[in-house]
Formats: C-alpha cells, structure tokens, sequence
C-alpha cells in the first residue's frame, strides 16, 4: 500500500480501520518486531520504569513478551479483557496464561491485581496511530477507558509498524493520546 492508499477526509475511523487491516495483512510482523523491541529495550524512559504494562499480542501485533527476558530490571504486567462487560484490569504477568473466549491470551484470573496507578510505562496496541499521538484501536474503548484511570505522569507508548504511522487520523474527545511512538525505526515523541 501506499500513502495515496489511505483514506482521505473526512475519512470514519471505520475507513481507517478497514485500511489499517488491509495495511497490515501485507506486513511480515516477525520481522519487525525484533528492531521495535531493541530500539524499546535501549530507550532511558523503559530502563527507569519499575513497572511496564505490555500486551499479549495477537498475531497482526508487535510482539513484545521477549521484553519478559531482556536486561530491564523491572516489574511486567499485562492486562485482563472481561469476558462480557466492564473495563480492563491490570495483573502480574509471572504466572500462568489462559486463553480469552475470544481466542487470545491473558494473565490467569488468579494473578495478582496491580493498581493502574502503579504503572509507570504502558506499551499499548493500535491497528494505527498519527503523528499527534491519536491511537486507532480495534473500537470497544478498552484501552481509552484504561488510559483514563492512569495517572497524569505515566509514559504512554504506543506500538506499531511504522506503515502504521500516518499523519491525521479521526478523533473524538473520549480518545486518548499518547505521548510516543515505538517502530521498528526507532521510538519518538508524539506532537
């Protein structure tokens, strides 16, 4: 795809959507994901953190669990998606997994709850971002929803190829930014 293969406006986030996946299908995610998460390993912000918040990826996601093995002295947690409604939780991720009735993974019901105020690091998935730090999700608000119960102070990465990274897209005042970027070209700040 290129770029003149992006929506244009007044483009819905459904039409990004559709874009981002179509975009993404044609991307080898294996291949990129060791370069993300170098450049992640090496950068000061995650090498400070106490506690980092990845996501188990699903297959068209940067896989980021080998961080789990790297040098970062810190604590990894990962989040739990509700099986019907509610909001997303925050647990240890030193246990055992399960598997979400939706297919993917997730930390044990058992693991220990950790308070999103804990968090000093989130490294969220997106099917795109803009340059200004606007994340196209998959559309049940999960991840916003998390956002708005984190503290003002917390780093907010979010994760994708740079193919991924365009320069506008669509947002509603319930969106959450964030505040950089992680690609297999390096992390930078958002607008």
């Amino acid at each position: 795809m290129t770029v003149s293969d992006q929506p244009t406006a007044p483009a819905s986030k459904d039409d990004w959507r559709a874009w981002a996946r179509e975009t993404r299908s044609g991307l080898d995610f294996g291949e990129i994901a060791p370069s993300a998460r170098g450049h992640l390993e090496r950068w000061e912000s995650l090498r400070r953190a106490a506690t980092i918040l990845i996501y188990l990826p699903l297959g068209d996601e940067i896989d980021l669990v080998p961080l789990r093995q790297s040098d970062l002295d810190c604590r990894f947690v990962a989040t739990r998606t509700p099986e019907r409604d509610g909001a997303l939780t925050i647990h240890e991720l030193e246990g055992p997994l399960e598997v979400h009735r939706l297919g993917f993974l997730q930390p044990h019901r058992a693991a220990p709850v950790v308070d999103p105020g804990d968090v000093d690091v989130l490294l969220l998935p997106g099917l795109a971002f803009d340059l200004w730090g606007t994340r196209l999700g998959r559309g049940a608000g999960y991840f916003d929803e998390l956002l708005s119960r984190t503290p003002a102070t917390a780093t907010t990465v979010g994760v994708c190829p740079t193919a991924l990274v365009v320069d506008r897209l669509p947002s509603e005042p319930h969106d959450r930014t964030v505040s950089f970027l992680a690609t297999e070209e390096g992390v930078i700040a958002t607008a």
